[in-house]
C-alpha cells in the first residue's frame, strides 16, 4: 500500500460515519494484538482547548527526556500531523504500512459478519500500533468526540485524565444539556486514577465530582481564577499561577487557562515520572507550539488565524482580541459549517468587524461562502464572498489597512495557512 492509497482508504466515504461505541474498535484492536495495552497515557477530553492542552503536556514530557507520542484531531495542513512522536509526524511509509495491517483486520471483521470500523477507529488503531512499535514512554491521547464511547477510551488506565472546559457542541451525539455532555466526557475517568479539570459550569462540575466519587478517582482542580497576568505581547505571555512564574509562547487569554490546566496535570505526574522537574515543565510550557490557534502569521499589519468553530471558542477569541487590541476593528476571514451555531458565532464578532471575507470550508457540511455573505449582509455587516480559500487569503494578505483575523472552522484554516506560508 502506498501513502496515497492509505489516505484514499481512510478517507473513503463508507468509513466516514460518526458512530460512538467501543464494540468495533475493541474487536479491531484485539485482532491487531492490543498494542494500546503496552502503552501509558495522558487522556484528554473537553469541548475547547483539548489540542492546546495536549501540546503543552506533550512538550513538557519531551523536555523531561521522555519519548512522547501525541494523537490529536483534526489535522491542520497534513493528515500525518495527527500522529506524532517527539514532535515529528508519522512518516508516509509507516502510515501506509500500518494502514495496510489495519485494513486487513477491518476486512476480516467484515468477512465474519461484523461491522467495519469507522475512519476514526482505524486511525486510532494506526496510532496505537505506531506508538507501540516505537516504544513510546508515554502517549498524550486526545479524545475525538465525547469520551465515554470514543475509540480512544479503549485504554484501560491513564496516568491522569484531563478535562478541559465543557460547553455545548456535538449535541446530536452527546446530548442537549451541559450535564449530558459532561457525563459523556467524564467517561474517560478511570478507576482509582487521577482526574484534573478546570472550573466548570455547576452542572458539569457536579457530574465530574459524582463520577470521581463512583470511580474513586482523585479530583484535582486547576484554579484558573487565580491566574495573574504579568505581561503580554505578540511574542507570548507571562503569568503567575500556583506559586510559579510561567511563560508561554501562545497568544490568547484562553491559553493561560489551557497551560495552567496542563501545569496542574503535570504536577500530579511528578512522583511517578521523575524527569518531570519544575524546570522541564516550565520549558515545555514555554516551547509548546500549536498551529492554527490564534497563530500570528504576520506582525505588521497583524494577521492571525484561529480554529475557533463553535460559540464557546469564538467567545474566547473575541475576548482575546479585545484584550490584545483594545478598541480596534478587524477584517475577518471566515468560513463555517452549516450544522454549527454560526449565527451566534458571527454575532459575537460584529462589534469588532470592519468587513468580512467569506469562504467555503472543504467539507460536505460547509455553508457556501455566498450564503454566509448574505447572512452577514442581513445583520448589517459588509461582506464579500470568494470562490476559493486561496483567492480570499491572497486578497486578505494584500490588505495593509487592517488587522486581519481568520476563524470559523478548522476545515479551512489549514488550507489558508498553506496559502499564507508562501509569503513567509
Amino acid at each position: 500500500m502506498t501513502y496515497e492509497e492509505a489516505l484514499a482508504f481512510l478517507n473513503a466515504p463508507k468509513y466516514s460515519e460518526t458512530r460512538p461505541g467501543l464494540g468495533p474498535v475493541t474487536e479491531l484492536m484485539h485482532r491487531l494484538g492490543d498494542p494500546q495495552d503496552q502503552l501509558k497515557f495522558v487522556h484528554i477530553t473537553g469541548t475547547n482547548g483539548k489540542g492546546s492542552t495536549s501540546s503543552f503536556i506533550e512538550r513538557a514530557l519531551r523536555e523531561a527526556g521522555y519519548k512522547t507520542g501525541l494523537y490529536t484531531s483534526p489535522y491542520i495542513e497534513r493528515f500525518n500531523e495527527r500522529i506524532r512522536i517527539c514532535g515529528e509526524d508519522i512518516p508516509d511509509q509507516d502510515l501506509a504500512d500500518i494502514t495496510e495491517k489495519v485494513k486487513e483486520a477491518s476486512l476480516s471483521m467484515l468477512a465474519n459478519g461484523m461491522k467495519e470500523p469507522t475512519v476514526f477507529e482505524m486511525v486510532t488503531a494506526v496510532a496505537f500500533i505506531y506508538f507501540a512499535r516505537n516504544n513510546c514512554d508515554i502517549v498524550v491521547l486526545e479524545v475525538g468526540m465525547g469520551g465515554r464511547l470514543d475509540a480512544t477510551n479503549i485504554i484501560k488506565e491513564s496516568e491522569v485524565s484531563v478535562i478541559t472546559g465543557i460547553a455545548m457542541d456535538h449535541m446530536e451525539f452527546l446530548g442537549d444539556s451541559i450535564s449530558s455532555i459532561a457525563f459523556e466526557k467524564a467517561g474517560i475517568i478511570k478507576e482509582n486514577g487521577i482526574t484534573v479539570t478546570c472550573p466548570q459550569d455547576g452542572a458539569a462540575m457536579a457530574v465530574i465530582e459524582k463520577t470521581c466519587r463512583e470511580k474513586n478517582s482523585r479530583l484535582v482542580l486547576a484554579d484558573t481564577s487565580s491566574i495573574k497576568l504579568l505581561s503580554r505581547d505578540l511574542e507570548g505571555q507571562d503569568y503567575c499561577f500556583g506559586g510559579a512564574e510561567i511563560r508561554i509562547g501562545k497568544l490568547g487569554s484562553y491559553q493561560l487557562a489551557n497551560s495552567a490546566l496542563a501545569y496542574t496535570a503535570l504536577q500530579q505526574m511528578r512522583d511517578r515520572w521523575p524527569g518531570l522537574t519544575e524546570e522541564a515543565i516550565l520549558r515545555g510550557l514555554k516551547n509548546a507550539k500549536w498551529p492554527g490557534r490564534l497563530e500570528l502569521m504576520r506582525k505588521d499589519p497583524v494577521f492571525l488565524i484561529d480554529g475557533a468553530h463553535n460559540p464557546d471558542g469564538v467567545s474566547a477569541l473575541v475576548r482575546s482580541l479585545k484584550e490584545m487590541f483594545p478598541g480596534e476593528r478587524f477584517l475577518f476571514v471566515t468560513g463555517v459549517l452549516k450544522d454549527k451555531d454560526y449565527s451566534s458565532m458571527i454575532e459575537m464578532t460584529l462589534p469588532l468587524g470592519e468587513k468580512y471575507y467569506t469562504v467555503t470550508p472543504d467539507s460536505p457540511r460547509a455553508l457556501r461562502s455566498e450564503d454566509l455573505r448574505e447572512y452577514l449582509k442581513s445583520v448589517g455587516a459588509e461582506a464579500e464572498a470568494f470562490d476559493s480559500i486561496e483567492e480570499a487569503g491572497e486578497k486578505a494578505w494584500s490588505q495593509r489597512d487592517y488587522k486581519t483575523v481568520a476563524f470559523g472552522s478548522l476545515y479551512y484554516i489549514g488550507n489558508l495557512r498553506t496559502v499564507l506560508k508562501k509569503h513567509l
